[in-house]
């Protein structure tokens, strides 16, 4: 209990995201059952296209705002990113990915993308337990034994840069469900 509190005091922008947030990510896992969907071999190339479409243009899209961002080390977020084999699709096909009008509402978006990260380990762990170990799912964990550590640091940023000010939480939290919102237009969709 008492590690509990006090994360609840060392981060409460953090906690105001996930409020903001709560209803569209469980909306998300409500309709979109990734493990169900990457365990079927027939839909797995399907699923493994929206999660490109998701991921692929990301770091490209909020590299103006996000690349100097102190602590970020965004350089190695998009380097892991971007070894990632994504199979060729049809960007014509994806929702565009959300623009963003200042580097808070970059950093939302951020939020979403990097906790999917953490989403991709469960997934991965719960995939190997049927027997699953197709390398093509390891855009699932881009960053390994470092997944944790990014994590934090990103953590870290979004509290300095949200205690900015009250304009500033908002904007973080506008980024965050458009990020949740353009997650569940790519991920349920059925263009793909």
């Amino acid at each position: 209990m008492q590690a509990e509190s006090r994360r609840g005091t060392q981060r409460p922008v953090a906690s105001h995201l996930r409020k903001a947030t709560g209803e569209l990510h469980a909306r998300l896992e409500q309709r979109f059952d990734a493990v169900t969907e990457l365990a079927d071999p027939s839909r797995r190339p399907s699923v493994i296209r929206r999660y490109a479409a998701l991921h692929g243009p990301a770091h490209a899209s909020l590299a103006p705002e996000l690349e100097g961002v102190d602590g970020l080390d965004f350089g190695s977020r998009a380097r892991a990113w971007s070894a990632v084999e994504w199979p060729s699709s049809d960007s014509r096909a994806s929702p565009p990915f959300p623009s963003v009008a200042d580097r808070w509402e970059a950093l939302g978006v951020l939020y979403v993308l990097e906790g999917s990260t953490l989403g991709g380990r469960v997934i991965l762990r719960e995939l190997e337990t049927k027997g699953i170990m197709d390398p093509e799912l390891s855009f699932l964990d881009p960053y390994g034994r470092i997944a944790g550590h990014m994590w934090r640091a990103l953590l870290a940023v979004l509290e300095r840069e949200g205690s900015r000010g009250p304009a500033c939480l908002d904007s973080l939290c506008r980024g965050a469900m458009r990020g949740f919102l353009h997650a569940e237009c790519v991920l349920c969709g059925d263009s793909f």
